[in-house]
């Protein structure tokens, strides 16, 4: 028997395998949002007419194209070579956790999904960047369970360059809910 008749040695990666249908499926999904992004941008000026800046189909536009071609380029690979995960023994259920990790896993994934659309939900009335840093200190500091300060400076820190990133450099006008000047204005 020679060397290449035996099985890997425990702990080596194993081979790539044909493609699994969890793994397509996921990366399917990933492309068709991203060529939606991508279609639906073109609803939208690339420029705004008033100033020539930067107008409301630019994110969508490269962020949707950017993302259907990883998309395609993860199914390609998928198709080619399928896709081997550090730990996940090329199966497509890990065995390794327990029937009560796995619930505590769902829940926070539950969870998480609840907190992206309880955020979506208060965009209109705090605004979009202090909704998206109280969400990125709700998800720091209980789902990731950082240290408080490290959660406030993330979540600071997240506020501060989409501040910069989106009103500053693209001038994109963000929803600012009660932020507003014209709401109080109005009082």
């Amino acid at each position: 028997m020679t060397a290449t008749d035996t099985e890997p040695p425990a702990g080596a990666a194993p081979t790539p395998g044909a493609a699994r249908r969890p793994v397509l499926a996921a990366y399917a999904v990933l492309t068709t949002i991203g060529a939606l992004f991508f279609l639906g941008s073109f609803a939208y000026p690339w420029t705004n007419p008033e100033d020539g800046t930067v107008g409301a189909a630019a994110l969508p536009r490269v962020a949707g194209l950017l993302l259907l071609l990883v998309g395609l380029g993860l199914i390609r690979q998928e198709f080619r070579t399928g896709s081997i995960l550090e730990g996940d023994g090329h199966v497509t259920e890990e065995a390794e956790h327990t029937p009560e990790e796995t619930r505590a896993i769902r829940r926070t994934l539950v969870l998480v999904i609840a907190v992206m659309v309880l955020t979506a939900l208060l965009i209109p009335i705090l605004g979009m960047l202090p909704a998206l840093a109280l969400m990125t200190l709700y998800v720091t500091a209980f789902v990731e369970k950082l240290r408080w300060p490290v959660a406030l400076a993330t979540s600071a820190g997240v506020l501060v360059v989409s501040y910069l990133l989106f009103t500053v450099v693209l001038r994109v006008p963000l929803p600012l809910g009660l932020f507003d000047p014209a709401v109080w204005s109005t009082l």
